[in-house]
This record gives C-alpha cells, structure tokens and sequence, in this order.
C-alpha cells in the first residue's frame, strides 16, 4: 500500500523542473498531509533538494509551511 506521502514525492519529482511549479505542489500538498506524513516529507525534501538548490531558494508567500521543511 502506498502511502499519501510516497505518491506526492512522486508528484513532486515530476514537477521538479520548474522551480515555481514544484513550490506550489509543495505547498498544496503539505496542505493535504498529517503531521507524520509532513515530516517523512520533509526528510525527503531535505535529500532530494540537496543537489537541487534552485529548488531551496523559491520565493514563498507561505512562510509557515517552508519552515516545516527546512526544520530538517
């Protein structure tokens, strides 16, 4: 079974290439998660984004829902 975490990291993969595209997936889909789904994400984040920084350093209106990502 799949989880809601696994399917939006796949989301967030494909929407990867655009760096304003995958900051409003991400923010529509912490919307969505549970506190533990939020944090399996965040860890994802952190690694996925590593090699990726332009993926790091979007503008976000919604500074809340960045800082429950970078608290990693």
């Amino acid at each position: 079974m799949r989880t809601m975490s696994t399917y939006i990291q796949r989301k967030l993969e494909r929407a990867s290439l655009n760096p304003e595209t995958f900051n409003k997936e991400l923010n529509q889909s912490i919307k969505l998660l549970i506190a533990s789904e939020i944090d399996e994400l965040a860890k994802w984040f952190v690694t996925f984004t590593k090699d990726k920084p332009q993926l790091r350093n979007y503008n976000n209106k919604n500074a809340y829902d960045r800082n429950l990502l970078m608290r990693f």
